[in-house]
């Protein structure tokens, strides 16, 4: 592991005024119980396959809908505004974490290999889900992983024992509003960058073609 992937033990580093370091565990429930839901077999309910989940933290693109009774058993369950960790190499790696958002009746089913991560009073969920798609974040998980090569997973203890700094309420929410129009930023910068580069890759093809039309 490079030094620009590790973060430096809490006892190393100062924070701002008014912050702290916790736990993730101590302000979030990691992979809560299931509760019981009163809930017709056909109606319909959001479904979240790994495929739906994009790299890189970019949300979730493709939610499927399903019938309650598809998806009741077998998926983790997950309520609106919980933080999805995929826990699988590579899809882990990738980034393949999200903000579960607008789903239908509040709640959720999806691939079993989700850590459903959910914030409790005192932190919001996009600061968990920012924090976690840190590349040390992701790094420092590979060396707590468990099972065979090829279906290597985190463990729900590397989340629950992560240290993270947590300023008051008022500050995550100004520096999540920060991050997220940076990373839009970063988006539109790269689509534009792709799409000149595809004109870019064409140019020579239509330059032939101009030249043996008479047209150059």
């Amino acid at each position: 592991m490079t030094a620009q992937t590790q973060a430096p033990p809490r006892s190393e580093k100062s924070l701002p005024a008014g912050w702290r370091w916790v736990r993730l565990g101590e302000v979030c429930e990691i992979n809560p119980r299931r509760p019981e839901l009163k809930r017709s077999d056909d109606v319909i309910t959001t479904f979240v396959p790994m495929s739906a989940v994009d790299e890189g933290g970019k949300g979730i693109s493709r939610p499927e809908l399903k019938r309650y009774v598809e998806v009741r058993k077998g998926y983790t369950y997950f309520g609106e505004g919980d933080v999805l960790f995929e826990k699988i190499t590579p899809c882990m790696q990738n980034g393949k974490h999200a903000i579960a958002r607008n789903l239908t009746d509040g709640i959720g089913f999806g691939s079993t290999e989700f850590h459903v991560l959910r914030p409790e009073a005192e932190v919001i969920s996009e600061w968990v889900h920012q924090f976690i798609l840190q590349p040390w974040v992701l790094q420092k998980a590979t060396a707590h992983f468990s099972g065979s090569v090829g279906q290597q997973r985190v463990p729900e203890n590397y989340l629950a024992q992560l240290e993270l700094p947590l300023p008051p309420m008022a500050e995550q929410k100004r520096i999540a509003a920060v991050l997220n129009e940076q990373m839009s930023a970063v988006v539109r910068a790269r689509a534009a960058a792709e799409a000149q580069l595809a004109a870019l890759n064409h140019l020579p093809a239509a330059l032939l073609r101009r030249a043996f039309n008479g047209e150059l």
